[in-house]
């Protein structure tokens, strides 16, 4: 999949690239088109009823009613068009398939840290497996700044907010080392906070979980400076694989003592459950309704006296703002979304 107009645009690195690249030749034809009917004409009444001598000015013309239909209808259907195909393809990009792997990303200046199911993390090189759905859950570090994760190749890109969980998606058909941008200007060294998506077949995604030693794909569409392309085959060292990451965050809800309000299976104690919390509608002491995705329950877990649930008002949680850092945050989650 190449990119369009004469390779101006990167490779199409996702199914809804196309799409995205198909709406913008649209709207780049729809410029071109719309500025030759105001510029042309212009010109050549610039130039043919300019002012001379011995010529009258026309008489003055208050309205054209054919000519302003046609001016108000074509733009309203063109706009009309342009949002609905833009409604369309946004869908396409943001609704996450329910089967997909999910990873975390964490942005700090000025580097990616990216946090897997197996409690492995890597450090601005994510390592997916091609034609697999991969949902990432983006934030930043607390007390940084606003960064954006950009992969050109795959048309994707998420702002990373402290203090905030963002997702986006992507599945890639193509093996090889797509780079990776932050988007937003962060500080002295956002030049260099770049990485790479590296996309392996499945079977060689699978020897990278055991540590095993797998050839490198190519660096694939924009060009890479020679100090990002990766060619080392070395193993990875399996002993940087932290313990599960459900069961990380399983432990830490022992060790912070929220087991002794919160139960796992359903069971009614002095707080709600954690059982099938996840992804629930849940009815708070205002009488509105909050889902319960991430960043709700990041907000119970740091500011847990804020938006109280209903029926629960009045019981003084401690705070564990500042106590947890964001891959332990990821864990708590991760073991709390097992529990639907």
């Amino acid at each position: 999949m190449t990119g369009g107009l004469g390779g101006t645009l990167p490779i199409q690195g996702t199914g809804f690239a196309g799409s995205w690249d198909d709406l913008y030749y649209f709207l780049f034809w729809v410029c071109v088109v719309f500025f030759a009917i105001v510029i042309i004409p212009m010109l050549v009444f610039v130039i043919k009823y300019r002012e001379r001598p011995g010529i009258k000015p026309a008489s003055h013309i208050s309205h054209n009613i054919v000519l302003e239909f046609v001016w108000t209808v074509i733009p309203t259907i063109v706009s009309i068009v342009i949002f609905a195909w833009g409604w369309a393809v946004y869908k396409e990009s943001t609704m996450v398939p329910a089967n997909a792997m999910e990873i975390r990303v964490i942005a700090k200046s000025w580097a990616w840290t990216f946090q897997y199911d197996d409690g492995r993390t890597t450090t601005n090189e994510l390592f997916v497996p091609v034609n697999t759905p991969i949902r990432l859950t983006i934030t930043s570090e607390k007390n940084d700044v606003l960064h954006s994760f950009y992969v050109p190749n795959f048309r994707i890109k998420k702002d990373a907010v402290p203090g905030m969980f963002s997702t986006l998606w992507f599945n890639t058909p193509i093996v090889g080392q797509h780079i990776l941008f932050c988007a937003e200007y962060c500080g002295a060294d956002h030049s260099n906070m770049t990485g790479k998506v590296i996309a392996l077949k499945p079977e060689d995604f699978e020897k990278w979980k055991w540590g095993a030693a797998i050839e490198m794909p190519p660096p694939i569409g924009l060009p890479f400076v020679d100090r990002m392309a990766t060619t080392s085959t070395a193993p990875v060292d399996v002993k940087t694989a932290k313990v599960d990451l459900v069961k990380h965050g399983q432990k830490l809800a022992s060790q912070l003592g929220c087991d002794s309000c919160h139960s796992d299976n359903g069971s009614k104690m002095i707080g709600p459950s954690y059982k099938g919390l996840f992804g629930r509608k849940v009815e708070l002491a205002d009488g509105s309704i909050v889902l319960a995705d991430e960043n709700w329950i990041r907000e119970k877990i740091e500011t847990p006296q804020k938006r109280t649930v209903k029926g629960y008002e009045g019981l003084l949680m401690p705070s564990y703002l500042g106590q947890l850092n964001e891959q332990e945050l990821n864990a708590m989650i991760a073991y709390i979304k097992t529990l639907n």
